[in-house]
This record gives structure tokens, sequence and C-alpha cells, in this order.
């Protein structure tokens, strides 16, 4: 048994020390660009529909402990409710139900038709645009939420012109338009993004191989071996794995982590980071390399370097 937890903890060293190794840093333009109202309107979608699905998330739990709770009443064989269940469910039902109002899809169209028109946001959706849901600056190619909203009352677009009502809730300044190096430099980190999700995708067909690891260890403890009883009254016998056994597992798994590393090598951290310096300073990418890019790859690299950028964020406070 001592082997087995010894081979299982060298798995997972095997694996958790590339993912951390390999793991790209944050990278940005030197100087910060000005936050617009559309950035605003992302993080302001990120965080009702985080907060939207873990209402529906609270919803469904408090209704699963509700009716397992109830239900086995209903049979003859039943001692009864068990009642700290249904108030446990109830309290959790409760609770995704104020999220799932709190922030719904209606609210949501009214907070951003509002912050098209007047550049103001209520003061508790403000209180929790930090950490995880800070806007941040999108490029051209990110979603843009405004063209989301109901078509029955269209809202203005985020630079159109008037005075703005009087609101008492917290102003959101706006930014006057992009200007053309600003707009380079956004084209510019769509490609490193659409690079990045590449390399990520690379990285984790990469990783796929490793799970040989697990036949691996079947073999190596005798898993396979044990002889099922002839008869009921019979004590089951476990046999000893083999040479050939512990000879192929140790290929198995060798065999996989040896794959990950030589698969992974051209798209590691340093690999990436060599190819942006060459890129910003002139260099135009690699023909085998652009021919690889695609759209879904921009989607992810860019979620991925806003997540590393929000946490590096908030190491700096």
């Amino acid at each position: 048994m001592s082997k087995l937890y010894f081979l299982l903890l060298l798995l997972c060293f095997l694996i958790t020390i590339p993912a951390h190794a390999q793991q790209p840093a944050a990278t940005g333009e030197a100087a910060t660009p000005v936050l617009t109202r559309l950035d605003t309107a992302r993080a302001v979608h990120e965080l009702f529909k985080s907060r939207r699905g873990g209402g529906f998330g609270w919803l469904a739990f408090g209704g699963v402990g509700m009716a397992a709770s109830i239900i086995p009443a209903q049979q003859a064989t039943s001692a009864g409710v068990w009642t700290p269940g249904v108030v446990i469910g109830s309290g959790l039902a409760l609770l995704g139900t104020k999220k799932v109002i709190q922030f719904g899809w209606g609210r949501e169209q009214r907070v951003l038709r509002d912050l098209a028109a007047t550049g103001h946001l209520p003061a508790d959706v403000v209180r929790r645009l930090r950490d995880n849901f800070a806007p941040l600056h999108g490029t051209a190619s990110a979603p843009n939420p405004f063209l989301a909203l109901s078509s029955t009352s269209p809202a203005p677009t985020p630079g159109s012109s008037g005075p703005a009502p009087q609101n008492t809730e917290t102003p959101v300044t706006d930014a006057p338009l992009a200007a053309p190096p600003q707009t380079l430099a956004d084209a510019r980190q769509d490609t490193l993004d659409a690079v990045l999700g590449l390399f990520l995708a690379k990285r984790l067909n990469g990783q796929l191989p490793i799970l040989l690891a697990l036949p691996g260890l079947r073999l190596m403890t005798g898993a396979s071996g044990t002889s099922t009883p002839s008869t009921p009254y019979s004590q089951p016998q476990s046999n000893e794995p083999s040479g050939g056994q512990i000879a192929l597992g140790l290929a198995l798994m060798t065999g996989g982590v040896a794959y990950m590393y030589i698969h992974n090598a051209p798209y590691s951290t340093d690999k990436f980071e060599a190819l942006r310096t060459s890129y910003l300073a002139g260099t135009p990418l690699p023909a085998s390399l652009r021919a690889q890019l695609k759209t879904k790859h921009i989607a992810s690299g860019r979620t991925y370097r806003e997540r590393l950028e929000r946490r590096a964020a908030r190491r700096r406070k």
C-alpha cells in the first residue's frame, strides 16, 4: 500500500510541476490604456453572469437538499422528514433566488442601458467591480455587451453626446475614442492573445497522454493480479506483480511524461516571451504559426491573460 501512495505522489508531482513551470506571465503594453464605458460594460456583464450562475447553483443545491429530506418521508419505511435538511435546503434556495433576482437578465440590461446613456452605475454594482471583476481594457475583438440590449428600447452608443441627466449614483468616467497608436496596439494584443490561446491548447493536448500513467500504476501495484475465489467461503488471494508488469507500467508512465515534456517544449513560457518580444519589435510571426491561429484562440488567450492581469493587480495592492 505504501508503494501505491508513493507512486500516486510521484504522478501528482510530475503533473503539477510542468503546469506551474509553464504558466505564461501576464503581459501588457508599457502605457496603460484609458478605460472606456465599453470596458466597464464588459466587467459588468462578467459580474452579472458569474453571480447569476452562482445563484442558479445555490438554488439547485438547495432544491436537491430539500428533495433528499422530503422524498424519503413519502415511503412507508421512512422515519419522517429530516428537518435540518429542509431548513438548510430552504436557506440555500432562498440565497440562490435572491442572487438570481438581484443579478437577473432584466436588471443587467437596465444597468447597461443606464451606463451607455449616462455613464453611471448603481452603487452596489460599483462596489463589486474589483478583484476578479475589475474593468480591463478590451480590444476591438472583445465582446460588446451593449449589442445585447433589448431592441424594444435601443441604448445609445457609448460615445453619444448630450448632457447627462442628474444621477446620484457613482459615476464612471468615459474616455475619448482610441487614437490610431492605441488601435495598432490593440491589434497586436489580439494577435498575441491568439498565440497564447494556441499555446494553451497545445499544452493541454500534450498533457493528455499522462493518463497512460493510470494503467501503469494498476500494473505496477498488482491490482490486476487479484484472483477471484471459486466459492464464496474462500478468501481472495492477491498476487504480487511480475517483472513484466512492472516494466510495462514504468514504460507507460515514462512514455506519457516524456511525451508531455517533448510536446510542450516548443510552447513553453520562454518561447512565448521570446516570440512576443520579437513580434513587438517588428518581426512578423512565422508562417507556420500564423497558419494555426484561429478565432477561438483569441478568446481563450484573452480570458487567460485577463485572469493573470487581475491576479497581478491584487498582488500589487
